[in-house]
């Protein structure tokens, strides 16, 4: 990986900085102007000699003042000497001064020679300094490392006759996980905590002592194992909840006096209570984006709390007189706006994969919830969104949306922002820089914005850079289809969503940069430029897309040669061809995680796959034998019809199989279409998620096989697959795989599967799943068939 060096990029800034250039001037919305006349009144940025440190100058501060340091010893070989008392002229001063203005908002006052940074807030005096080397040096961050940094061009190099005044439009402006170095120099910045959080308040101690105030179920309760992800929610019914979770946040808010947040969010499932209480509050119940509506169960907990937090407790505001609230992620079945008033001081986060809003009736709906929300008595509403970079294997791009929606929230009054980006830097483009800036002013031109980017990152590659990155948002927005919640989000066939065809244009827009790069630097024996380096991130990242693709679009052949029932030779050839475009995206998969910068943390890409091998080996090497069956039913006739709850259909009760599932509004298990026999066999439909699961005895060593037989349908992102485990005497797992995900098309007539198993060593029995998730209107998967045997 090409990497430039600080020194070599100082001396780029010099020379950027002593050389006209064509890129676009900054035309970010500013509150003065810098197009003065200059007279002897004025102060050039580089007449600062002395920067007078405040007492216990904070880590982020000294880390920005190092960064000012540098740009001016590059720019205009200024060196400021740095002290912590005195009132010098010449010089740059820090000072704290209630204002009312929140989020890092700041003044810069310039008194003669003097030029005071004041803020309500120790990290808005960081902010200002890099305000300053962007208005005034020029200085850009646009991706993480020494290659984000560029220099660009500015109108002027004076400090304001009048105050320079700044407040960001969102008081919190957080991605999360990006570089700190970032972060910093981006002016983002972490206020509020709203994380899942209740698995900490109601734990396995509170549990032993005090078992009713845990869901109960399906009529059991389950203890706590201190996960947020898997712990089930607490009773919300219970009035003894209510205490434990408001001295939970009086606890914390004793211990950590400063802090103006403390979480109540849920716990990431939906595992809530169904006993009697909890159905009685939430019927009749109503659905929202096809989810049950449990906002105004959950909310009207929350408005409890807050009642005894703050009305009761009185503990509104910190020592220094900032205001606290209790924080509640809006999430999944509490993502409706509630039907109840919200306590002023519960802060509501909005879960919003604004990256949808390219389907507009997903847009109109998220725009009205907006609204409901704001108009629901909270005095502030916070925003979680989805920007995610990785785990996504392809450019994910979505800047339109980006722009509107900020500028939307900003509008109706949302002022805390919060989203997950794990930067996937060369596919991501502009994301992070592009977000940083319309978090502090959504107001700016979202349009010149990127042209600042485009032309000033990729200098001589800007046009065909722009069209890479635009190609991809354009087609997302054409081809991705109906919203639903974080679309293709760790899904491995999400790169279904490029065709071949557009991959390639893609590709063609790389190769033109890196060519213009080149030619710009055309010099004998002249190391890479940054362009080129930069152009080099994006292709190498992009190189992971294209295997990506390859790998994924030979998969799908493979398995659709063999549900085809093609001629071996056929099945055979396309294996080859499978295994050789899975070697080559593992082996460039190690070398990119080895060798690249800018590339995102290993874990976002490491996703389940699916494995066809076995599906192929079992058309090309079909086992003899007698198959005795150790199913009782392998046709699956319908024994009797129950619902396991309140919240769920009536579901057919089959001979050893079971059903698992998260309800949702359309969802339905009926007889299959094309069973041999009346209510026999399983049709799923409208299904959130479902797993239709059974657990056979098995010897170590024996020859089995797994036959299943059904036709579907199966859109972009509806998931379909077969998972196996085996399991040792004690239930552990020994191995895992998952021999087959449904391809994405319609098949009207069943098709018959088979997989070939030998047991492992140590298995006691065998676990199959059949996991259906996100069907869209018309999906479904028809089973008539499920069995298992020894081969014999």
């Amino acid at each position: 990986m090409l990497k430039l060096t600080p020194a070599l990029a100082l001396a780029c800034v010099a020379a950027s900085w002593a050389q006209p250039s064509a890129a676009v001037l900054d035309q970010r919305a500013q509150s003065w102007k810098p197009q003065q006349m200059q007279g002897s009144a004025q102060l050039r940025i580089a007449e600062i000699e002395t920067i007078v440190l405040p007492e216990q100058p904070s880590a982020q501060l000294r880390a920005a003042v190092d960064d000012l340091l540098l740009q001016l010893q590059a720019h205009t070989g200024a060196a400021p000497k740095l002290v912590s008392e005195g009132r010098p002229k010449h010089a740059l001063y820090f000072e704290l001064l209630a204002d009312g203005r929140e989020g890092g908002a700041f003044t810069i006052a310039r008194e003669r020679s003097r030029v005071t940074i004041r803020s309500a807030e120790r990290a808005g005096w960081s902010h200002a300094l890099y305000a300053i080397m962007g208005e005034l040096l020029g200085a850009r961050w646009y991706w993480a490392g020494d290659l984000g940094y560029e220099s660009v061009p500015v109108t002027s190099s004076y400090f304001p006759n009048r105050a320079w005044r700044e407040t960001p439009a969102f008081v919190q402006r957080r991605f999360y996980p990006v570089n700190t170095d970032f972060a910093r120099r981006n002016r983002l910045n972490s206020v509020y905590s709203f994380n899942h959080n209740l698995a900490k308040v109601f734990n396995r101690e509170l549990f032993d002592s005090q078992p009713e105030l845990f869901a109960m179920v399906n009529g059991y309760r389950k203890p706590p194992r201190g996960s947020g992800g898997t712990d089930r929610q607490p009773d919300f019914t219970q009035a003894a909840a209510v205490e434990v979770a408001a001295q939970a946040a009086l606890r914390h808010f004793e211990a950590k006096p400063e802090s103006h947040s403390f979480s109540l969010s849920i716990n990431d499932n939906v595992l809530f209570d169904t006993s009697e209480r909890t159905e009685a509050i939430v019927s009749p119940l109503r659905y929202f984006r096809g989810r049950p509506d449990y906002t105004d169960l959950v909310f009207g907990f929350m408005n409890r709390v807050a009642e005894r937090v703050f009305d009761q407790a009185g503990a509104w505001q910190t020592p220094s007189g900032e205001d606290r609230y209790l924080t509640a992620l809006s999430y999944y079945w509490t993502e409706p706006a509630p039907s109840i008033p919200i306590h002023p001081r519960v802060m509501p986060v909005l879960t919003s994969d604004r990256a949808q809003w390219h389907d507009p009736d997903y847009r109109q709906q998220d725009r009205a919830l907006i609204r409901a929300w704001v108009d629901s008595g909270a005095e502030r509403v916070a925003t979680w969104d989805y920007y995610f970079g990785a785990p996504y294997p392809y450019p994910r791009q979505f800047n339109q949306w980006i722009a509107e929606s900020l500028q939307y929230m900003a509008g109706e009054g949302i002022d805390v922002f919060f989203s997950q980006l794990p930067s996937f830097w060369g596919l991501d483009g502009a994301k992070a820089w592009f977000s940083s800036e319309l978090l502090w002013d959504p107001q700016q031109d979202a349009s010149a914005l990127l042209d600042e980017y485009y032309d000033n990152f990729f200098g001589p590659a800007s046009q065909p850079m722009r069209a890479f990155y635009q190609t991809a948002e354009e087609y997302r927005n054409q081809h991705e289809g109906q919203a639903d919640w974080i679309k293709l989000y760790k899904d491995e066939a999400s790169i279904a969503l490029f065709t071949p065809a557009i991959l390639q244009e893609m590709r063609g827009y790389v190769q033109s940069a890196a060519e213009l790069a080149r030619a710009a630097n055309a010099t004998p024996g002249a190391a890479p430029s940054r362009f080129e380096q930069r152009v080099e991130v994006v292709s190498q990242a992009f190189r992971l897309t294209e295997l990506y693709a390859d790998f994924d679009q030979s998969r799908r052949a493979l398995v659709a040669a063999c549900l085809d029932q093609v001629a071996a030779a056929r099945v055979a050839a396309l294996l080859k061809t499978y295994q050789a475009a899975d070697r080559a995206y593992r082996a460039y998969f190690e070398h990119y995680f080895a060798n690249s910068e800018y590339a995102p943390a290993r874990r976002h890409l490491e996703l389940e796959q699916s494995n066809p091998e076995r599906l192929a080996r079992s058309v090309l090497e079909r086992e003899q034998g007698a198959f005795d069956s150790l199913s009782e039913d392998p046709k699956l006739q319908h024994q009797s019809l129950r619902a396991r709850n309140f919240l769920g259909p009536l579901l057919p009760k089959v001979a050893g199989w079971f059903l698992d599932y998260r309800a949702s509004e359309h969802f339905k298990v009926e007889a299959s279409l094309h069973a041999q026999q009346a209510d026999a066999g399983l049709r799923v439909s409208g299904a959130d998620i479902v797993s239709i699961f059974r657990t056979f005895p098995v010897d170590s060593g024996a020859r089995y096989e797994f036959r299943l037989r059904g036709s579907w349908q199966v859109s972009l992102d509806n998931r379909a697959n077969v998972h196996v485990a085996w399991l040792d005497a004690e239930g552990r797992t020994l191995e895992s795989e998952v021999p087959l995900r449904l391809p994405i098309e319609h098949r009207a007539e069943p098709a018959a599967i088979a997989f070939a198993f030998v047991a492992p060593e140590n298995a006691s029995e065998v676990r199959f799943r059949v996991v259906v998730s996100r069907q869209y209107p018309g999906d479904f998967l028809d089973l008539s068939e499920l069995d298992f045997g020894r081969l014999r």
